[in-house]
């Protein structure tokens, strides 16, 4: 197999696909970077073409679609019977042109997304979803499993394990971004963080049923919810808002959240659940459409 672009993804791949026994070539533009990967079962090229022509399975673990596309323009190898695995950020809209550049030129295409830290890469926690061909994807079965932990073909549509990376990576910045405010808080108010750390393991049952009654909620469109109707939310955020501006938060998502509620209590909502708040975001987007 062969790698094209060892940077910290591509190198944590690398090094479990050699450590598991497999031969791996490899190629990145900074020199450097590949020939410290060098040793046993790496082989590192100097050139793209030479690395890409080495392998019939080529992983590209390059920055972006359009960094992906200059190595191939310069490169100018012969993707004929090859199987190219895309990792790489982009959206779905940047699938489609690569996909058809590699079967154009005789390739078959997988899209793929490690959807954890590179240092998970090898370990029973790496996720990793795919897009493809069911054959393609058994035949990267060596990879996978060198890759190791849960490696999830999503279907024989690239274009959709993109848009599930997507989804994926905004919930991860939510996440992010409610962390690193609640640290914020948590120093203002004098909780020490490591408390603030513990407790947050402690939310997970509300956090999961959340998530499943507001799905349920939003299938349906009717958003009736007694338990914590959507008034129950406004005095909570008005009281966390001015927290979070004392904290030193500026465009704190809890003034965001404050306005989306004070918009739907505008609208006649009031005893219904929170996920009521994406009819908002349905509106806009129907009016984006329509323009």
């Amino acid at each position: 197999m062969t790698v094209i672009g060892t940077g910290v993804i591509g190198s944590a791949v690398v090094r479990a696909c050699a450590d598991s026994g497999l031969e791996v070539s490899v190629w990145n533009r900074t020199p450097e970077r590949s020939e410290r990967l060098a040793g046993r079962n790496v082989h590192v090229h100097e050139k793209a073409a030479a690395a890409i022509e080495a392998s019939p399975i080529v992983l590209f673990c390059l920055l972006n679609y359009e960094v992906t596309h200059r190595v191939l323009d310069e490169a100018a190898a012969d993707l004929s019977g090859r199987l190219v695995v895309q990792n790489a950020s982009g959206v779905p809209d940047d699938v489609t042109p690569l996909r058809a550049r590699v079967e154009a030129a005789g390739g078959r295409y997988l899209e793929a997304a490690i959807l954890n830290y590179p240092d998970a890469i090898g370990t029973e926690d790496c996720f990793t979803v795919y897009g493809g061909a069911a054959e393609d994807f058994k035949e990267l079965a060596n990879v996978t499993e060198a890759l190791s932990g849960k490696q999830v073909r999503l279907g024989s549509d690239p274009g959709y394990a993109k848009a599930y990376h997507v989804v994926s990576s905004a919930f991860y910045y939510a996440f992010v971004n409610g962390f690193l405010e609640c640290s914020a808080i948590a120093e203002s108010l004098g909780v020490p963080l490591n408390d603030f750390a513990e407790s947050v393991p402690l939310y997970d049952p509300g956090f999961q049923n959340t998530i499943g009654v507001g799905l349920g909620l939003i299938a349906r469109r009717d958003y009736t919810f007694e338990q914590a109707p959507l008034t129950s939310h406004l005095d909570v955020l008005n009281n966390l808002t001015g927290i979070a501006e004392r904290a030193g938060i500026d465009q704190s998502y809890l003034g965001v959240m404050r306005e989306r509620v004070l918009k739907a209590m505008e609208q006649g909502y009031r005893r219904e659940h929170v996920a009521v708040l994406t009819e908002q975001f349905r509106s806009r987007r129907a009016a984006v459409h329509n323009r």
